[in-house]
């Protein structure tokens, strides 16, 4: 929370912003295009991601079959990554932002602190 808040806090909105996507403004935390797997969970199908196109703190653009999938669906995404040797797991609530013929924009909900963490240290070391 801290990071994010950090970065938002130097995020003004200028005079001339107008004319950019709000959903770009929002974005207060880095995006980055990592290798992990993610799965999402459609009640009780899930579905994997053939690509993740990135990745913040905040949600994910993954490039997968949409069929099915509406707007403001409310979906769990399971992340799984390497670090430091061990191998991480997370179940993240997430709502469905946006949706493209490549994919879906992903907008996490609340997480615990550990989660938080291990994201963390997985977007700004690798």
């Amino acid at each position: 929370v801290w990071l994010a808040r950090g970065v938002s806090a130097n995020m003004a909105p200028t005079a001339d912003s107008s004319h950019i996507d709000s959903s770009l403004r929002e974005r207060a935390s880095v995006r980055k295009a990592v290798a992990c797997t993610i799965l999402v969970n459609f009640g009780s199908t899930y579905t994997i991601a053939s690509n993740i196109r990135d990745i913040s703190l905040a949600g994910a653009f993954v490039e997968m079959d949409t069929t099915g999938a509406r707007t403001g669906d409310t979906v769990e995404v399971v992340i799984a990554f390497g670090y430091q040797g061990r191998q991480i797991e997370h179940r993240i609530p997430a709502l469905i932002a946006r949706i493209q013929d490549a994919g879906v924009g992903l907008k996490f909900d609340s997480y615990d602190n550990r989660t938080y963490t291990d994201l963390v240290n997985f977007l700004y070391t690798t």
